[in-house]
């Protein structure tokens, strides 16, 4: 296993989260009698090992705080990566991608922000099946 990251920037998706628009480590935990038990009850909560760089166990939610129904984008290349696999929740990529029309790879590339010609118009469909639409917020002067 390789050495955790220092820096949550630097650490795998599966080790990082945002919270108040910056990249914070997710919480670890040795076993699953460490997690509280109002996450472990929470039907929109699992827990996973990090086999790619802790070691540890980590939480995910398939849901979105009040908080987040609204989400500005600082960094497109890192918040809507963010943004998909939280949506995505418990479903596979291949069922998401089976309903969109899409190929896997090309939700895959998206939610690990790669650059692919067909982005644009996959993120569309993608968007659709979550029932999500983009918009901006304009500066008001």
């Amino acid at each position: 296993m390789a050495a955790p990251a220092s820096r949550p920037e630097d650490a795998p998706r599966g080790c990082r989260t945002q919270r108040a628009g910056a990249w914070v480590f997710k919480r670890r935990y040795r076993s699953e009698q460490e997690i509280p038990v109002k996450l472990r009850e929470d039907a929109s909560t699992s827990w996973y090992w990090c086999e790619e760089s802790c070691g540890a166990i980590h939480v995910g939610h398939t849901r979105m705080g009040e908080q987040e129904k609204f989400r500005m984008f600082e960094d497109l290349a890192a918040d809507l990566p963010d943004l998909l696999v939280k949506l995505r929740g418990q479903a596979t990529r291949k069922q998401v991608a089976e309903v969109a029309g899409v190929r896997p790879m090309r939700l895959k590339e998206l939610e690990e922000g790669l650059k692919h010609p067909e982005g644009l118009e996959t993120l569309g469909k993608v968007l659709r099946v979550y029932r999500v639409r983009l918009g901006v917020a304009m500066p008001t002067q």
